[in-house]
């Protein structure tokens, strides 16, 4: 028989394996987002491209039908892994977990993004002699001037912005979410904010952020199972998984009611993707992929940068890339490419340049 305290152990070890092992599609998702050959098309040459509607649909809304919802999913393992501790939530755990979070979010940000300017030099100000000033350079750690946008230079890593930026709200959200009522209370406040778009107009503090990552915290906090959702409730989510994004995919973008919707979509993936990973988890279908786990960082952090280039060099020299057969080997074969470059990466920089590596990966082993 076993004790209480393995029981708990097993449940707790099943979780993190879960989360684990959702990581590499969910980051896989992130790199399909950025794989939209249709709408780099329409930036490139300024009109949108000639394709079949099935082929346009195709490029900007597959991976959101076959992938679960990955920036919501991504800041609730974020906020899970953040209160995850049978140490007191007190003083000294969150300056440990800020301390931590420097070498872990912060360093590799700036590293990445500095990396990311340094290429945006090369290409624009030497090849292309195009003239910004250092404030425009500098503020890629934050907005990116020079783009017109709320991304920093090396664009997914918004979302690491935003995590810094809730992590330091992390003991506001504890005093609110320690409580199961004030914590129930305050997620539900604020999943009405977001569906309703009421947000604060500052530039990392974003509703998406906020509301994941309090899910994830709270089900640290109290102990909540996510490997254990009821089977009624896991069935009906992936019998709906499909049908609410592609009733999603099928709103006006400018709709009042399109954040409400996205909150359902992500309620019904999310709660798919834990119930069917969890219980073929359960049946020993699936197993911990520490090799894919540990690449996930390198591959998010260092896409951003590769990903336009490899597209743009591989869809213009391409024979027939008129062809939907073509454009659809393209859209699966530059992920692939992606990871393969992005490993390979991984392997040389943490075989001969150990030191490099600790800080390209928030010393992530």
């Amino acid at each position: 028989m076993q004790s209480q305290s393995q029981t708990k152990a097993l449940y707790d070890q099943r979780q993190i394996d879960v989360l684990s092992w959702l990581r590499f599609p969910l980051i896989l998702g992130v790199v399909f987002s950025h794989d939209n050959l249709y709408a780099l098309v329409e930036n490139w040459e300024g009109t949108a491209p000639q394709w079949p509607e099935w082929l346009a649909y195709m490029f900007n809304y597959l991976y959101l039908i076959i992938l679960p919802a990955r920036v919501p999913m991504l800041f609730i393992i974020s906020g899970y892994l953040f209160f995850r501790s049978q140490k007191p939530r007190d003083k000294m755990f969150f300056m440990d977990k800020y301390r931590r979070r420097v070498g872990s979010l912060l360093i590799p940000y700036l590293v990445w993004n500095t990396i990311a300017l340094a290429v945006f030099y090369i290409r624009f100000k030497i090849i292309y002699c195009e003239d910004y000033s250092l404030v425009e350079y500098l503020s890629g750690y934050w907005e990116f001037i020079p783009r017109q946008s709320q991304d920093p230079v090396d664009g997914p890593l918004w979302f690491m912005r935003d995590l810094m930026v809730v992590s330091l709200a992390a003991p506001l959200l504890y005093m609110l979410l320690k409580r199961r009522t004030t914590g129930i209370i305050s997620i539900a406040a604020l999943a009405i904010c977001y569906a309703a778009d009421m947000r604060i107009p500052i530039t990392g503090l974003s509703n998406v952020s906020m509301l994941f990552f309090s899910v994830g915290a709270y089900i640290a906090i109290h102990g909540v199972d996510f490997t254990r959702i009821p089977h009624a409730a896991g069935i009906a989510s992936l019998a709906l998984y499909v049908p609410v994004q592609i009733a999603m995919n099928g709103m006006d973008i400018n709709s009042t009611h399109i954040h409400a919707m996205f909150l359902v979509t992500c309620v019904v993936k999310i709660t798919a993707a834990l119930y069917a990973v969890s219980l073929l988890f359960g049946k020993g279908t699936l197993h911990p992929t520490p090799r894919l786990t540990r690449l996930c960082f390198m591959l998010y952090a260092m896409h951003g940068i590769i990903i336009g280039p490899i597209l743009k060099t591989i869809y213009y020299h391409v024979p027939c890339n008129d062809s939907p057969l073509v454009l659809i080997l393209i859209y699966i074969t530059v992920p692939a490419i992606i990871v393969a470059i992005t490993a390979a990466f991984n392997h040389l920089a943490g075989s001969y340049m150990p030191g490099l590596a600790k800080y390209l990966t928030g010393n992530r082993k």
